[in-house]
């Protein structure tokens, strides 16, 4: 998910970032990409003894192991909020799509933000509000308010997540040193996925769902006092105009599509509402288009998929997050309303999982990591489209064991590839565009995650639910077959990643 980073080599401004949730969630995969972007033009900031620059580090690393941690528990509470708001399956996907949209969609320009006002200023404002909003989430009447305090949080965790790495390279000047930093910062994320279904599980049952969101309350209090004493300011900057029209139709085109895909499998794919949902989506995406093709600063300029290289490797991206954590949504549902387990007993069964994807990004990866991106890619997303077809298997709680070979394959297969993702896109496109290039891919891979959800927990929550399952698992291994496939035909060669 998201691991040590591998030491920065791009030269690139630490302006575009970011990633289940955990998305994150949601999130948390999604930011291993802004770590080459950002390491290579930290500006030489004041001499700091190692105690100030340790605090500012643990500040970073506590509010991205918070927003990580948050998208990783609340797959396990989902059930808990159900029962709890009387909610449907449409109503769980509402809670963490309506997370995962305005974190895409602010990501391609957190970075201009960062620019204008500085990494720390944006960092502050928008842990504050995630903290905030997450109180606003434990207290929640209904499921409205839920839903509405979900949508700022996610707001702020598209403006959080890309700091983190500008915030480190700014307290680090020294190659060396950043590296380690980065190091710490990347291990933050692999703790949050074995900590978030563990701790999510026994909160939800001691205390109740609430709980996990009214955590973040005293770490986001003392993640903001660590911050304001401890960390430096970034250096500000112009930085050209916002791409207002291509913000709005990229979140209308975005929005109705999700829209469409959880209401579709509420109400029937053919029923009104869906349809007109799906036509909203189409104009509004052909509208997205248009704009990026003929304004002067486009937020995604277009040019840069021509390169088939580039192209498959955010392909990829999008394959990750859709099966990875689009699995992880659908699983834990079922084996909760099916298998009629508790959150506590669904996070230790899932423990394996976590395990082992930690394992197969801070071990494997990095021990191979001198086969280059296109041998990790093909090899990590092979384990996990073999684990997809063990999950075929699973029908009842005597298929335990086949639920545990399958996700802990899953999951040692996404640990191996993932942290390649960033590399093999920066592999295919310019130098120059590094930052775009790592921002582009994961608002790539936060499309993914919320298409996956709603895909996936529409299928989930058929009549039929094991018809459901095996249908979404058989997306799941087509979105790793995809990886392998793009990653031999498309990804460069190269000794490093």
């Amino acid at each position: 998910m998201t691991a040590a980073p591998e030491t920065p080599t791009s030269t690139a401004p630490p302006r575009v970032a970011h990633t289940p949730a955990p998305a994150a969630p949601a999130a948390p995969a999604a930011v291993q990409g802004a770590a080459t972007a950002a390491a290579g033009t930290a500006t030489a900031g004041p001499v700091r003894s190692a105690r100030r620059t340790g605090l500012a580090l643990a500040a970073v690393c506590l509010g991205f192991f918070m927003i990580l941690l948050d998208g990783s528990a609340l797959n396990i509470a989902l059930p808990a909020i159900e029962r709890d708001v009387h909610g449907s399956m449409a109503a769980l996907q509402w809670v963490v799509t309506i997370y995962t949209i305005p974190l895409a969609s602010v990501l391609l320009t957190a970075g201009s933000i960062s620019d204008r006002w500085g990494a720390r200023r944006l960092f502050v404002s928008s842990l504050a509000g995630f903290t905030a909003a997450s109180l606003l989430c434990a207290l929640s009447p209904n499921l409205t308010v839920l839903v509405a305090a979900r949508f700022l949080q996610g707001v702020a965790a598209g403006g959080l997540l890309p700091t983190t790495l500008a915030i480190i390279a700014r307290t680090y000047p020294d190659p060396i040193e950043r590296a380690k930093a980065i190091t710490v910062w990347g291990a933050t994320g692999g703790l949050a996925l074995v900590a978030g279904p563990i701790g999510g599980g026994a909160l939800t049952e001691l205390i109740g769902w609430r709980s996990i969101f009214l955590i973040n309350v005293p770490v986001g209090l003392l993640t903001l006092f660590l911050a304001l004493r401890y960390a430096d300011e970034t250096p500000r900057r112009a930085s050209r105009a916002a791409d207002l029209p291509g913000q709005v139709t990229g979140i209308v085109a975005l929005s109705a599509m999700v829209a469409y895909l959880i209401e579709g499998g509420s109400l029937g794919w053919t029923s009104p509402l869906p349809l007109g949902l799906l036509a909203l989506a189409v104009t509004t995406a052909a509208g997205f288009v248009a704009v990026e093709a003929r304004t002067a600063h486009p937020m995604l300029p277009l040019a840069v998929f021509r390169r088939a290289a580039f192209s498959a490797s955010i392909t990829n991206g999008f394959a990750f997050q859709f099966g990875g954590y689009g699995m992880q949504f659908m699983l834990a549902i079922y084996l909760q309303q099916h298998w009629h387990i508790s959150a506590e007993r669904t996070g230790v069964y899932f423990l394996p999982f976590s395990v082992a994807w930690v394992f197969g990004t801070i071990v494997l990866n990095r021990r191979l990591i001198g086969r280059g991106p296109r041998f990790l890619l093909w090899t990590g997303a092979l384990s996990s489209f073999v684990g997809s077809i063990l999950l075929l298997g699973v029908t009842g709680r005597d298929t335990l064991p086949l639920f545990v070979a399958g996700t802990a394959l899953a999951g040692l297969g996404c640990g191996v590839f993932s942290p390649s993702l960033n590399a093999a896109a920066l592999l295919a496109i310019d130098p120059a565009y590094a930052g775009l290039g790592s921002g582009v891919l994961n608002t790539a891979r936060q499309v993914g995650m919320a298409m996956g959800v709603a895909l996936l927990g529409s299928l989930i929550g058929m009549h039929d639910a094991l018809l459901g399952l095996r249908v979404s698992v058989v997306l799941v291994a087509v979105c790793f077959f995809a990886i392998i496939a793009l990653s031999v035909a498309y990804v460069p060669r190269k000794e490093t990643a």
